[in-house]
Parts: structure tokens; sequence; C-alpha cells
């Protein structure tokens, strides 16, 4: 098992990191009548990991006693398409996003479904919950009219079915759904809090404490991702690194190697070769399931270390441009393409 599935807290009081936050969430599992939440902030400040601990906690330890489905849904009267789902007896875990433009009927379907159905309750205590729980990923990555949809959806079956939606921003989310859930924001984690957490590992796996500048670059390159900084803590003991003195020589994803390739490749040459060359490229890093937001924001921090001062004000509003412009579409590779077709027009002036 991976240490960032090993060590990860299972209830709310193990969630050590922002208590103020695990109070929040207490308080509500203790009324037992949660409202749809809301949880967003940026990948891998542990909104997942709450999401579940507040359903140990107001259903037991059942909730982790999870199996995967893939469930067939009829879109239309010709298609039918597979979503894969993880399901405990009390709760379902859906990412509607990975239906594509049927997401929309994905909702409606499968939240009517579960929410039809009687909920099971707790054998070991005494009092009862009287609705099931559907967690919903990535909400941002929804349609509108899914997200209509959704907001329809929730009112309707509200007696016997609660939500908990969890996105990395509210942007893209209509007002209606935000207005009908209590929005609970987890930030990012602090170099303190990557401290602590990689000395606890450290410890628990028998191993010395790492020495600071090597957390320092660990917490730089994971840029407040507890996930990410883990991954790379646990690469670096697999691959033998000395904790204690070169932190440069951390190994890096592969899909971070490969976007600072096609950094290299914008700088050498600004062509309608080249740029065919990175179209290619950026097919293989979405068929990796790496996001259009991932892909930008990893290129515009390569870009703004090779690009001199003048010109770096100018690839700031670009890639802001075309970020929006990719939240407001459906195909991220055309948005990717577009802004770096602008750069190389800035590069070449």
């Amino acid at each position: 098992m991976l240490w960032v599935d090993k060590y990860r807290p299972k209830t709310l009081k193990e969630v050590d990191l922002y208590p103020e936050l695990t109070g929040v969430l207490t308080r509500l599992a203790e009324a037992k009548d949660v409202p749809h939440l809301l949880l967003y902030g940026p990948s891998g400040s542990g909104k997942k990991t709450r999401a579940m601990a507040l359903l140990q906690e107001i259903y037991g330890p059942s909730v982790y006693a999870v199996r995967l489905e893939h469930r067939s849904v009829q879109v239309t009267d010709s298609k039918v398409i597979d979503i894969a789902t993880l399901s405990s007896p009390h709760h379902i875990d859906i990412n509607p996003s990975d239906a594509g433009n049927y997401d929309r009927v994905v909702v409606m379907q499968m939240i009517r479904e579960i929410a039809q159905t009687a909920p099971m309750h707790m054998a070991a205590r005494d009092d009862k919950v009287p609705y099931k729980v559907v967690v919903l990923n990535e909400v941002d990555r929804m349609s509108r009219s899914a997200q209509h949809a959704l907001r329809r959806t929730m009112e309707k079956y509200m007696r016997t079915c609660r939500l908990i939606l969890i996105c990395n921003s509210t942007s893209r989310l209509i007002a209606p759904l935000r207005s009908r859930c209590l929005g609970v924001r987890v930030p990012s984690h602090s170099r303190e809090n990557l401290h602590e957490t990689i000395r606890k590992v450290c410890e628990a796996e028998g191993r010395a404490a790492p020495s600071e500048p090597f957390v320092n670059t660990l917490a730089l390159q994971a840029g407040g991702n507890m996930r990410r900084a883990l991954l790379m803590l646990e690469a670096a003991a697999m691959t033998k690194v000395d904790f204690q003195g070169n932190a440069l020589a951390i190994p890096q994803p592969d899909w971070k190697v490969y976007i600072d390739e096609i950094v290299s490749d914008i700088l050498m040459e600004q062509s309608p070769k080249k740029l065919h060359e990175v179209r290619l490229k950026f097919y293989d890093l979405l068929g990796q399931c790496i996001s259009g937001e991932t892909i930008m924001k990893a290129l515009v921090d390569g870009l703004l270390v090779a690009v001199k001062a003048p010109k770096q004000l100018k690839l700031i509003q670009t890639a802001a441009q075309f970020d929006h412009n990719m939240k407001l579409g459906t195909k991220a590779i055309l948005h990717l393409e577009a802004f770096v077709a602008a750069v190389m027009k800035l590069l070449k002036e």
C-alpha cells in the first residue's frame, strides 16, 4: 500500500491539520442532520479525506467497506454508458464528469435510484440516520445543464439523500447550486503542515527524519499538495535518495518531466511544425488523465522562468485568457494549442 493511502486519516479525531475545520465537521456529525455540503479547495488539501471521516463519524467504520462497481446508465434510446462507482451500505462515490456530455442524465438517474431505496440503519447504534449520502467529485467540471439538474434533484430527494460536492474551485458552479450547500473551504497545506506529516510518516516507517533543506525543497515542489508530497517522499525512499543530502535528487513525476520537455520545445523553435509536435504531446498527457488546468499551470510556471521580465506580464495575461476559455469550453486540447500558438507569437516579436 502506498504511504499516501496507508497513513490517510480514517476518523475526524485523526485529522489534526486545520483543527478549526475538524471542529465544524465534528459538530455537523454530532447533529446527525447534515445539510448538503460543498468542500472546495486545491488538489491534495484533504477534501476527500475529510468527507470520508465525516461519514465514518455518522455511520461508523462500515463506510470504508466499499466495493467497486460499473453501473450501466441508459443515456439515449440506443446508447448505454458504464460509470465506475465506489459504494458502501451508506454512501456512493461518483465522478459525473466521466460521462462527458451525458453527465446530466447520469446525475439524474443515479441519484434518483439511490434516493428511492431505503437506507440501511446502523446495527451497532441506537439512533438511525434516515438518509444516504452521495459524494460527487469534480463537480466544477460538470456541464451547466447537469448542475441545474443536480439542483432540482437535490431539492426533490432532500428527505432521503444528502450530497457532498467536492471541487477545486467554485467559480464554475452555478449560484443556485452553491446557495443550497454549506460551503467549507479546505486550504492548501503550509510548509509546517507538510513538515509535520513527513516527520510522522518517517517515524512510522522507521526512517530518520529528513533535513530541513530536504523538506523545504519537497514542500516547494509539492506546492501545498499533501498527496504529491507523500508520493514524492516515497519515491525518494524507494530510489535510495539520502534524506539528509541533496534534495534536488527527489524524483519528479513523469508528467512534470514531459511538460518540461514541451516548454523546451516552445522555447527552442516557434513554427507550425513544432506546434503540431506539441499538440501530439498534449494528446498524450490528456490521455493519461492529466487535466488541462494542470498542464496550463505547469506550462506557465516553466515559461515564466525562461521568459524575460518585459514579456512575463503579457504571458500571464495570455494564460489567464486561455485558462478562462478552457473553463467555459469542453475540449482542453483546443485552448492549450491556442495558448502555445499565442506564446510562440509573443516569443517571435
